[in-house]
């Protein structure tokens, strides 16, 4: 499934941001209106024009945020099977700038998507925002890595990048292409039904024309960059998640 690049560069903030990353119940309201409000956003800066690169983001982000609530809700299938889906969100300042789903599997923590606020996705071309910060994205992936080294996972994270954008970025991160070597088939997650055909086709050593331009990734921790600096909590109930930046709160959020 793709996953929304997880750090975009921005010259509008000279250092990534600190995060407090977040547990976030699978049935909560506030989830589904977070993700909402982030839609209403996208298509609010993309009516308002925004420069052609940030245009294509915005329309990739609208995308994933559909097909995350498309997986939460049951309609879409998504990878794994949904008791075991957790979410994690990267909150700065009280307000939730990137949400993921996530699996646990024998050998990694697998990233199914990967939503960063469309505010986020600005490039410096655009005028500014004053919610924009940098590092939500690897700040979920870090915390990705935390729980996998915490499972026995070694530390290991495994995606699939959907586009050219998405895999330079991980790239940089350091993610690397998984082999048929890497035993894919503990590095996904499985659904109810098995493995998805993709990920047999890697296992198999058979990657198709999909596999290949949306391949599937593994960061090992002896590579991982230096990141967002992240403060890990642990809440006793999943926490209430800040009001969506709809067209009641955009004014307030603006001015966070």
């Amino acid at each position: 499934m793709p996953a929304d690049e997880p750090f975009e560069r921005s010259a509008r903030q000279p250092r990534p941001a600190s995060f407090e990353i977040t547990s976030v119940a699978i049935a909560d309201p506030d989830l589904r209106a977070l993700l909402g409000g982030w839609d209403w956003v996208a298509r609010s800066l993309l009516s308002r024009g925004v420069c052609p690169g940030t245009r294509v983001r915005l329309v990739d982000s609208r995308r994933i945020v559909g097909e995350l609530l498309g997986v939460l809700d049951g309609e879409e299938e998504g990878e794994g099977t949904a008791p075991d889906r957790m979410v994690r969100a990267a909150v700065h300042r009280g307000q939730v700038q990137a949400v993921a789903s996530i699996f646990l599997c024998p050998r990694a923590a697998f990233i199914e998507l990967l939503a960063s606020a469309p505010w986020n996705l600005l490039s410096p071309a655009d005028p500014p925002d004053a919610r924009s910060v940098r590092g939500a994205g690897r700040a979920l992936v870090l915390h990705a890595s935390d729980l996998a080294r915490a499972s026995g996972a070694a530390g290991r994270v495994t995606l699939q990048a959907e586009n050219p954008r998405s895999l330079a970025a991980y790239e940089r991160m350091g993610f690397a292409r998984i082999r048929p070597s890497d035993a894919p088939l503990a590095l996904v997650p499985r659904g109810g039904k098995g493995w998805s055909a993709p990920v047999l086709r890697l296992a198999r050593g058979e990657a198709g024309p999909e596999e290949r331009s949306s391949p599937w990734m593994i960061l090992d921790p002896d590579r991982l960059a230096a990141g967002a600096k992240v403060r890990v909590l642990h809440p006793p109930h999943p926490p209430r998640l800040p009001g969506p930046a709809g067209p009641r709160s955009a004014q307030r959020n603006a001015a966070v």
